[in-house]
């Protein structure tokens, strides 16, 4: 099969449910992961023929595709921050709205600071915040081997050394303390499922995403509860959060005494990130 065949047999399996311009990002993502050709080398010889044992891999990626897996598990990586993160349905697949508060994160200064991330998935926040923040120390929790496992894959991948370990958000327990917490923590509740893509409700880990009481701030109240013990005196807390939620995080911050409280809007225009100081 040659390069331009596998396309058009890409745009006739997925036409219908997929748009046409994202199934042509999708085949040349598959053609760069598969077969190390970019779309450069991709316009100059179209009629690449594809070897049998890469011809496999692609057509079992068209089968992924049609049952709605995310190309980023298809390929089992992804990019953020200019980084390359290997991905597997045990973690979230980063997002845009992610890496806007990474990016807010790194206008401070973080040198000497140490900084935990609660619940890690993929180390995606924490990595990126040592890598381009360089600050003294960077710890990443969550509550599951395989999470931990794959962090620190990407810890390697990426040439930073991270401190990844167990820790129950339900239960959070360290003698340590810190200069930074940041969390992304599950904020959706299962009435919004109806406005979430199907390629996310299939694939994507539903603990990482939903809270099962409707609670919106469940877990938001938790980890405040721990930073207000846990944070240095002048420490800074961040969130993403539910751009519903915005006023009634600031209710909280404000009630366990954090000061300083700054709303931030990501690219949409929604009400999606927070910091607060503990003074």
């Amino acid at each position: 099969m040659k390069l331009i065949e596998y396309r058009d047999l890409l745009l006739r399996r997925l036409i219908s449910n997929i748009e046409k311009k994202e199934i042509e990002e999708y085949f040349f993502w598959l053609i760069e992961h598969y077969c190390n050709i970019d779309r450069l080398n991709y316009i100059l010889d179209p009629n690449f023929n594809i070897s049998k044992k890469i011809i496999n891999k692609l057509l079992n990626a068209v089968k992924l595709l049609e049952n709605k897996t995310p190309i980023q598990y298809v390929v089992g990586q992804t990019n953020f921050m200019g980084l390359k993160f290997y991905l597997n349905n045990t973690v979230l697949i980063p997002r845009p709205e992610t890496e806007e508060l990474v990016s807010w994160i790194l206008s401070f200064n973080l040198e000497n600071k140490s900084v935990l991330d609660i619940g890690t998935g993929s180390g995606c926040i924490a990595i990126s915040i040592m890598k381009h923040g360089k600050p003294s120390k960077v710890y990443g929790w969550d509550i599951d081997k395989k999470i931990i496992q794959l962090a620190n894959q990407n810890a390697e991948e990426n040439n930073v050394v991270i401190d990844f370990s167990i820790n129950d958000i339900n239960n959070l327990e360290t003698k340590l303390k810190f200069d930074i917490i940041v969390s992304n923590p599950p904020y959706l509740c299962y009435d919004e499922k109806i406005n979430i893509d199907q390629n996310v409700l299939l694939h994507e880990p539903h603990n990482a995403l939903f809270v099962y009481n409707d609670d919106l701030l469940f877990y938001y109240k938790k980890i405040v509860e721990f930073a207000k013990e846990k944070l240095k005196t002048g420490g800074s807390i961040f969130f993403e959060i539910n751009e519903t939620q915005g006023k009634n995080i600031f209710i909280l911050l404000n009630d366990f005494g954090f000061e300083s409280i700054e709303m931030k809007q990501d690219f949409l225009n929604k009400q999606r990130m927070v910091r607060a100081l503990l003074i």
